[in-house]
């Protein structure tokens, strides 16, 4: 059997020191990373929880503005079923038919309710041209100027957007005598 012979005590002692001091400086390097890779998978973690968010809210808008296309298809039949009620008054025994025409509407407004549609108030407002869409000017002095006097076709927001504006009158004052012609002094808005 051999022996290796052993090594001198002496020697061996800087070895180590240098050996442990190599892998302390490994270590503290791996700490360093190890840090840092934590550090960017928190920042990768708030990135991602943003994103879910956003996510999210897009969804919700989405799921709100979906059926805008559908809604907006529908409102032409909501002013015929109410020019048709105005019209059927002037018949004789037409009282069944405007009732039924009543629940019709009824139903009709509820529905459009319920998919978060809105009336814009346009009669004896002041006029809003994110919501009018004027068509005349009506010349009187019984209403403040500016102030919607006809409602020619309802208006709708759609979850508080417009989705068609209320076409309207709106007053002004009458022009007397001198006063400079109403393309000097009247402005037509519409959106």
């Amino acid at each position: 059997m051999s022996e290796e012979p052993e090594e001198d005590p002496k020697q061996k002692t800087p070895d180590m020191r240098r050996k442990i001091e190599e892998l302390s400086q490994s270590l503290e390097a791996e700490r360093k990373r190890a840090d840092e890779y934590l550090t960017r998978l928190r920042y990768m973690q708030a990135d991602f929880e943003n994103f879910e968010k956003r996510v999210r809210r897009e969804r919700e808008d989405l799921v709100k503005m979906s059926s805008e296309r559908v809604v907006a298809k529908m409102l032409p039949l909501l002013d015929e079923l109410q020019i048709a009620l105005v019209e059927s008054r002037n018949l004789k025994d037409a009282e069944a038919f405007i009732k039924g025409l009543e629940i019709i509407l009824a139903n009709l407004l509820d529905l459009l309710r319920q998919e978060g549609v809105e009336e814009i108030e346009a009669l004896g407002r002041k006029f809003d041209p994110l919501k009018h869409e004027v068509v005349s000017f009506i010349e009187t002095d019984s209403v403040e100027e500016n102030t919607v006097v006809k409602e020619l076709r309802r208006g709708y927001l759609l979850h508080g957007r417009v989705i068609r504006p209320s076409v309207v009158e709106v007053a002004k004052k009458p022009l007397k005598a001198g006063d400079p012609s109403p393309s000097n002094n009247v402005e037509l808005t519409t959106i």
